[in-house]
């Protein structure tokens, strides 16, 4: 899809030459592919018509700027998450950051907003959006489209939006294609993974996805050897790897039609598009074995990167999730399996049954699968009242369940802490959700779960790292003081009486949470600069903002004050307990010392405001000059 500028103020005309159309012309519009003489045909978002090409100019591709887009798809991840429809289907910028390098070819920027680069299609952009995906996303996204048009689409930060729809879509078609073969059920659904998702995405087919992923299974996407180093999902050779299907020895085309049942004009379509990974859509086409392979080895070397990127240009989102990185659940899960519990004699189904009984879950023998109740028992008898109190209400015995439990982290992390919660989807032959267990050790292949039910035991096993849905991960921060503690002495002099009441109200309940004078301080300065200590709305609220009260609280997406009504959030002493709430969760502001340390831990963490070393140096500032 070629953007053009245009210039002057023209009519949009019906047809060459034709009649002005009653529809108004912004500063640029989409080419639909169609010319005819000296006339080009033009989409405005609303209509399509046409304009001379006296009018038009190619439009520039912007420079894409990396931190931009990598905050864009966490806020894009934050938001789809938060819907009520998404669950458990959920969303991940990783996994949109890995496609974008993966479709932007470029080692040396990674990320790069391209033209063209994928034959026989008009995509454009980092993540190579398509006419038809973008398309789909205008027609079908709802909240997600409102105020993007058919021009959008090259607008590299909006592409963001589609391509954490398609994962939405993806995913959930992949559900249905493997509950429709009999596997899982409604409660239970079997959950895709993220190279299911990007097969699914690949080959336009959930089907082909499903059955991709299924002919390249080996005994080490159940936990029950090794995938070899280097090797990806499906990867059939190599010592511990064991045999996949047959069909991953066959050439791809004749498993697309024969198998999966894609017309020839779909076919045609892949290998047009993706000859790198498919060979030529002949006897010379590659194994399905050999694609499967390729995507899954340049797709997980892309998740790995896009963490790295997260960490580079998002660092304090992973950070404020991780906090000390401390599992107090994951000391009793080596306690149990030290214990050597395994199904079958009488001691270690008594176990497993108590797992069950931790979660108030009767009917369940020592067959019943039991990953979950496994992960449930370990939460619970942590000895932490916030691990034990995060068990889901409902269905925690089930893998699915524990997709949405807590924060996300990136699936391919190099620095995963130990003891977060994995999920992976299940195998073919495996009915239910999956599996969950909570991650030892891994590498951009496979990955290392320490869970019950692996093997019929409690155990460590090493599984395809191409098989992780959803990776977990919970902090529990040490609470503040356990009681309340004196307000702080605080400079206000600068302060009308309206602006005065507003601090000292701050200052009481941050005292009464057992917050010390630094948070307190902290606290009023960053009120101060939120809302200059009002409780009104944001008079600069956008499409995608609405903020209210003391601390400003996004109503909007994964905001703070999201789930919150606007008179809630301009009541003063709510809109600040929900920040006490969050600063709770916060070690670094909870241990802070300084100021220094309390106020970049609440801007990194808490308001996460953009350009922040400009924000921290200003709360600093206003922090300082309240405790003068």
């Amino acid at each position: 899809m070629i953007i053009y500028l245009v210039r002057g103020f023209p009519d949009l005309l019906d047809k060459p030459g034709g009649q002005a159309l009653p529809d108004t012309i912004g500063s640029t519009v989409a080419g639909t592919g169609n010319f005819q003489g000296d006339f080009v045909e033009v989409s405005t978002g609303s209509k399509t018509g046409w304009l001379s090409k006296d009018v038009l100019t190619v439009k520039d591709r912007d420079t894409l700027n990396e931190e931009a887009f990598v905050r864009e798809s966490i806020i894009a991840e934050r938001t789809v998450n938060a819907l009520p429809s998404t669950s458990p289907w959920f969303v991940a910028a990783d996994y949109v950051i890995a496609r974008a390098i993966f479709e932007s070819q470029d080692a040396t920027s990674k990320l790069v907003n391209a033209g063209n680069k994928i034959p026989g299609s008009d995509a454009v952009g980092p993540l190579q959006i398509s006419s038809a995906e973008w398309q789909r996303f205008l027609d079908n996204g709802g909240t997600l489209a409102a105020g993007f048009g058919k021009g959008s689409v090259d607008i590299y930060l909006a592409q963001v939006w589609a391509a954490a729809f398609t994962m939405f879509t993806d995913a959930k078609a992949i559900t249905k294609v493997k509950s429709d073969a009999g596997q899982g059920s409604t409660a239970d659904p079997p959950l895709p993974n993220y190279l299911e998702i990007f097969l699914a995405y690949l080959t336009a087919s959930p089907k082909a996805a499903v059955a991709l992923a299924a002919a390249t299974e080996t005994p080490a996407d159940k936990g029950q050897g090794s995938a070899p180093a280097g090797a990806g999902a499906g990867a059939g050779a190599g010592a511990g790897a064991g045999a996949a299907s047959p069909d991953s020895a066959s050439r791809l085309n004749d498993v697309l039609k024969n198998k999966v049942g894609l017309t020839d004009d779909q076919i045609a379509t892949l290998f047009k598009t993706r000859p790198g990974l498919t060979g030529t859509n002949d006897a010379n086409a590659k194994t399905v074995g050999d694609f499967v392979n390729a995507v899954s080895t340049a797709f997980g070397q892309g998740l790995q990167d896009a963490s790295d990127l997260i960490t580079k240009d998002a660092p304090e989102t992973v950070a404020a999730i991780v906090g000390a990185g401390n599992a107090p659940w994951f000391a009793i899960a080596k306690a149990e399996e030290a214990k050597g519990i395994k199904e079958g004699d009488a001691a270690g189904d008594a176990e497993i049954l108590k797992y069950f009984q931790s979660i108030n879950f009767p009917n369940a023998t020592a067959t019943t699968a039991w990953c979950a109740a496994f992960v449930s028992f370990c939460m619970k008898n942590s000895g932490d009242p916030v691990a034990a109190a995060s068990v889901p209400k409902t269905a925690p015995a089930l893998a699915v369940t524990w997709r949405g439990w807590s924060d996300p982290l990136p699936v391919n992390a190099s620095d995963t802490p130990q003891g977060a919660v994995v999920v992976l989807s299940p195998t073919e032959h495996e009915d239910g959700s999956g599996h969950v267990g909570f991650f030892v050790s891994g590498n951009v292949s496979t990955i290392t779960l320490l869970g019950g039910n692996q093997s019929h035991a409690v155990k460590e096993s090493t599984y395809a790292r191409s098989r992780v849905a959803a990776i977990r991960w919970l902090n529990v921060a040490q609470p503040p003081a356990t009681g309340p503690v004196a307000a702080g002495n605080i400079n206000l002099s600068q302060f009308s009486a309206k602006q005065k009441d507003m601090a000292n109200l701050i200052v009481s309940k941050f005292a009464a949470a057992g917050f010390g004078r630094i948070q307190q301080i902290t606290a009023v300065a960053n009120a101060w600069k939120e809302s200059n200590l009002t409780a009104v709305p944001n008079p600069a609220n956008t499409a995608r903002e609405f903020s209210v009260g003391l601390f400003q609280l996004n109503m909007k997406g994964s905001g703070l004050g999201a789930g919150h009504s606007q008179p809630e959030l301009e009541d003063p002493g709510k809109n600040t307990d929900i920040i006490i709430a969050v600063c709770k969760k916060v070690p670094d502001f909870v241990r802070a010392q300084t100021l220094r340390a309390a106020v970049t831990a609440f801007v990194k963490f808490v308001e996460n405001p953009s350009h922040q070393p400009e924000e921290i140096a200003d709360r600093l500032n206003k922090a300082n000059t309240l405790a003068a």
